[in-house]
């Protein structure tokens, strides 16, 4: 039973880690807050099959983004500490970096298999976050979940 354990923490952790190289390498620079968030929609955006939102929506996106956490406070609570130990591990390895809060990839040439794709829905807000404060996010987060 403990071995089942381990390997399915394993496999999360091996998730979380491909899907927050994938977002640093596209989008540069986010915040631990955004990438928690981000990490876990785009994940479960792989399961949830069709998409609510088009690249087409252009008011309040970053609202009809986070709105794709509602519903989901225990999937969502669940995820964090797994997303979490796969920020520890990618930073302790030295292939991301925090300077106050704020991730980035040590290295451009990191070679990655996609395996779960943001759609450009996705893209779109999270360009769209980085005008929001790390404070305002996590409330609309919260008042999501």
């Amino acid at each position: 039973m403990r071995n089942i354990r381990v390997q399915t923490e394993s496999i999360q952790l091996s998730i979380y880690c491909n899907i927050i190289c994938q977002t640093l390498q596209r989008h540069e620079k986010l915040s631990i807050c955004k990438i928690v968030t981000f990490s876990y929609l785009i994940k479960q955006n792989r399961f949830l099959g069709g998409t609510i939102y088009t690249a087409r929506n252009t008011q309040d996106i970053i609202y009809k983004g986070i709105s794709l956490l509602a519903g989901d406070f225990d999937g969502f609570c669940n995820s964090v500490p797994y997303i979490l130990k796969a920020l520890h591990l990618l930073i302790s390895k030295g292939i991301v970096d925090s300077e106050n809060g704020i991730l980035h990839l040590t290295t451009k040439q990191l070679k990655l298999d996609s395996i779960y794709e943001e759609n450009n829905f996705m893209k779109k807000v999270i360009e769209e976050s980085k005008t929001m404060t790390d404070k305002q996010f996590m409330k609309e987060v919260i008042y999501n979940v």
